[in-house]
Parts: C-alpha cells; sequence; structure tokens
C-alpha cells in the first residue's frame, strides 16, 4: 500500500512538473535602446524606388565601408542613417535631376533562420515583417502542432523569447544576429494527453 501511495505521489510529481514547464516562453521585455528605428550598416540593401525614375531606382547594397553607390550621384556614405534621414538625403540629392517626385526607401537586412525549420539560412527582412512571416519564409516548422518557440540571438549572445506576432522592426536588428525557432517540448506537445 505504502509503495501504491509513494508511486501515486510520484506520479503526480511528474505530471504537475510537467504542467509548470508546459506554460511556454515569457517574453522578454524589450530594452528601450532596441526600440529605435533601423539605421544603415554595412551588409544592408537600401531598396531605392524612384516614381517615374526606373533608371535611378533598384537595390543598393551598403558596402563595409558604410557608403552605398547610388545610380547618378555615385558614392554615398549611408551609414547610421535611418531609412527617413536617408529619404530625405536622397531627395535633396536628386533635386538637380527631379522635381517633386516621390522617393521611397526601405531597409532590407540578411538575417539566418535555423533550428526546427524546414529551409534554414538567411533571408531578407524588413522593418514590417513578423517571426511568424520569417518562419514562413523558412519553409514552416518541422514537425512542430501549434507555434514553436521562437529567439532572437543577439549578435554580443544575448537571447531574447518573441512571440511570433512581434515585428522584427521593433528590434534593431545588426550583423551577427540570428532567429532560433525551437521545437516545443514533448510536455508541451502532449500535455493535453497526460
Amino acid at each position: 500500500m505504502r509503495t501504491s501511495l509513494r508511486r501515486g505521489a510520484l506520479l503526480a510529481l511528474l505530471v504537475s512538473a510537467a504542467c509548470a514547464r508546459s506554460q511556454g516562453p515569457t517574453v522578454a521585455p524589450i530594452p528601450s535602446t532596441m526600440l529605435e528605428p533601423w539605421t544603415t550598416q554595412p551588409g544592408d540593401q537600401i531598396k531605392v524606388n524612384v516614381w517615374r525614375e526606373p533608371e535611378l531606382s533598384g537595390e543598393i547594397f551598403v558596402q563595409n565601408d558604410g557608403t552605398a553607390i547610388f545610380p547618378a550621384l555615385g558614392r554615398i556614405r549611408v551609414a547610421g542613417l535611418t531609412a527617413d534621414s536617408l529619404n530625405a538625403m536622397l531627395i535633396n540629392r536628386f533635386r538637380d535631376r527631379i522635381v517633386n517626385t516621390p522617393v521611397d526607401v526601405m531597409l532590407i537586412r540578411p538575417l539566418p533562420v535555423f533550428g526546427s525549420v524546414r529551409a534554414p539560412g538567411v533571408y531578407p527582412v524588413d522593418p514590417t515583417a513578423t517571426a511568424i512571416q520569417l518562419i514562413a519564409r523558412a519553409g514552416g516548422t518541422v514537425g512542430a502542432e501549434g507555434l514553436p518557440r521562437v529567439q532572437l540571438i543577439r549578435y554580443d549572445g544575448t537571447r531574447l523569447a518573441l512571440t511570433v506576432e512581434q515585428s522584427l522592426g521593433a528590434f534593431n536588428l545588426r550583423s551577427g544576429d540570428a532567429i532560433f525557432v525551437q521545437d516545443q517540448s514533448f510536455w508541451i506537445r502532449n500535455q493535453r494527453q497526460i
């Protein structure tokens, strides 16, 4: 009788521990330094669209020295500029060539995605992308029912838990950052069956 009570108590302890672990990751608070808008840095791609001027539009890469080569303008230092300030600068520089023409600028950053995804690799990300959109670009998750755990691994090794709905634009992503997708544990997947 005592052994059956011990087994029952042990089983109850294991089930309660599994349920306690199955609450899922808590999202780390976003430090205020990450809420700043993206600024250009080496390795970024700048997507420029000049209305009715296809020869001035295109995708320009930021070089290692922080400069980019723009059609009709040449090499310009762009490191540290936000999309808005870069947009204003381009409008000012194109003023001699075009008059009152809208210029749109979007920053695109390469971001590695690895872990439990079908096609790990480096994917282009703009500030409007969410974690779930990035996972979808990587072919979705492998073997997971429901939503996976997602972590932003910063260039310095810091790990931040993300929800899949969080916009990546909220984080000032840098070269060396990556997204890690983790399949949910056995206990989380099977907690309803216990």
